[in-house]
C-alpha cells in the first residue's frame, strides 16, 4: 500500500476513527485501526464491536492495499506532524509514515483478524436535521443511565413519533426521564422502534456538530446505521424491553408553573452549593427553594412565578432537577406538579416536543 495526502486531511480522519477505539479493549486488535486504500479512497475503521466507525477520504493512491496499526500510536504521529504531504507505505511487517522532515516505522498487525465493519449499502430510510439530531441527543442522554447491570437503561428509545414524519428519543434512568420529538425526511413504513446504545448517539451528536448536511439513518443487518456525510457509525442494538414510560407522565392537573428558566436554573446552582436534596415551594406568584445541610449549612431563595392551582411543596435532587432546566429551550419554562410524591413534568414553553419528568425526593 502506498498514498499520498495532505497532512490535515489525513489528522482528520485518524482522529474521526479514533473515536470509535475502546480504552479498555481486551483483544489486542481492537487497539488499532483497519486501513484501506483502494482507487481514489483513504478508508480508516475502528469497532470496539458495540460501535464500528468507518471514515474516508480523497487521496493519491499509487498502491492499493489493507493494514492494521496502533490507533494511540499512528493517531499521535499523524497529529504530531507539520503540515505538507504525508506518504503512508506499507512494508514486511511496518507501515511507514514519511513526510519532509522524517519517517516513522508502526507495527503492523493482521488486517484478517480485525473485526468486519458494517458497510452502508443502498439508500437512506430516514434524514434529519444534523443540528437538530445533535440537541435532540443532548436533551436526552443526560437522563440516560450508566449501569451496566441493567442494559437497557444505559440505551436510548427511538420510536416513530406521534405524527407522520418524526420520531422520538427517549432515555430514562429510572430516577429522571426525558424525550425530544424531531421531524424527519423519508419513509417511516417499516421503521422498528429501537434501544440504541446511548454511547453510540453521543458519538453520533459529536460528529454532526461538525457536519452541516443532514443525518441519515437506517436499519441494516441487524444494527442502526448512521450516514454523515463520508462516515458512517454502525451500531449494535441493545436487547430487552423499554419500561413503559407513558405511564409515568404526570397529568400535571393540579399545579402548572411557569417561570424563567434562567432564573430557576440559578437559584438551583446556587443551592446546590449547600447540598443536592433541596425543597421546593409553590405558592401563588413565586417559587422559594431551601437547601438544609446541617454540617454545612442552609440556603433560601425566593423567584417570582406564574402558579395555577394548587399550593404544595415538594423535595427534588438538586442535580436532576437542574439537568432538566438547562436542556429546555425556551426563554420561559413549564413544570407540571400532581403531587408532593409523584413525578413532575418539566418542558418547553407551549409545547410538548421537549419533556423531562424527575422523580421526588421525600422531604425530612
Amino acid at each position: 500500500m502506498i498514498v499520498t495526502c495532505e497532512k490535515e486531511k489525513l489528522n482528520g480522519l485518524v482522529q474521526t476513527a479514533l473515536r470509535g477505539v475502546s480504552s479498555r479493549a481486551t483483544m489486542p486488535i481492537l487497539t488499532g485501526l483497519l486501513i484501506n486504500a483502494e482507487g481514489k479512497k483513504l478508508v480508516v475503521n475502528s469497532t470496539d464491536l458495540e460501535m464500528s466507525i468507518r471514515a474516508e477520504i480523497e487521496a493519491e493512491v499509487s498502491e492499493s492495499g489493507s493494514t492494521v496499526v496502533s490507533g494511540r500510536l499512528i493517531g499521535d504521529v499523524v497529529k504530531s506532524l507539520p503540515s505538507g504531504t504525508v506518504v503512508l507505505e506499507t512494508g514486511e511487517k511496518y507501515i511507514t509514515v514519511k513526510t519532509a522532515v522524517g519517517e516513522y516505522r508502526i507495527r503492523e498487525m493482521a488486517p484478517e483478524d480485525f473485526p468486519a465493519i458494517p458497510k452502508w449499502e443502498g439508500e437512506s430510510v430516514l434524514k434529519a436535521p444534523g443540528g437538530e439530531f445533535l440537541l435532540a441527543v443532548q436533551q436526552t442522554s443526560r437522563a440516560s443511565s450508566n449501569d451496566e447491570k441493567r442494559p437497557v437503561l444505559t440505551g436510548t428509545l427511538m420510536e416513530k413519533g406521534a405524527s407522520d414524519g418524526s420520531i422520538k428519543l427517549v432515555s430514562t434512568d429510572s430516577y429522571r426521564l426525558s424525550w425530544k420529538t424531531i421531524e424527519v425526511s423519508g419513509s417511516l413504513e417499516g421503521w422498528e422502534d429501537c434501544i440504541i446504545p446511548t454511547k453510540t448517539l453521543n458519538e453520533v451528536a459529536r460528529l454532526a456538530g461538525s457536519v452541516e448536511d443532514e443525518v441519515e439513518l437506517k436499519m441494516q443487518d441487524k444494527q442502526v446505521m448512521f450516514k454523515l456525510g463520508d462516515m458512517v457509525v454502525s451500531s449494535r442494538l441493545i436487547e430487552g424491553q423499554f419500561p413503559n414510560y407513558r405511564q409515568l407522565v404526570p397529568k400535571g392537573e393540579k399545579t402548572a408553573i411557569k417561570v424563567s428558566r434562567d432564573d430557576l436554573a440559578g437559584v438551583v446552582k446556587r443551592a446546590l452549593i449547600f447540598g443536592h436534596n433541596m425543597k421546593l415551594g409553590v405558592y401563588s406568584d413565586h417559587l422559594s427553594l431551601i437547601t438544609e445541610t446541617p454540617e454545612v449549612g442552609d440556603s433560601k431563595e425566593e423567584i417570582p412565578a406564574e402558579v395555577t392551582g394548587e399550593e404544595m411543596e415538594i423535595g427534588f435532587n438538586g442535580t436532576y432537577l437542574l439537568d432538566g432546566i438547562m436542556a429546555v429551550e425556551t426563554e420561559n419554562l413549564e413544570m407540571r406538579l400532581d403531587d408532593p410524591l409523584k413525578p413532575a413534568l418539566v418542558k418547553n414553553e407551549e409545547s410538548d416536543n421537549y419533556s423531562y419528568i424527575v422523580m421526588p425526593v421525600r422531604l425530612r
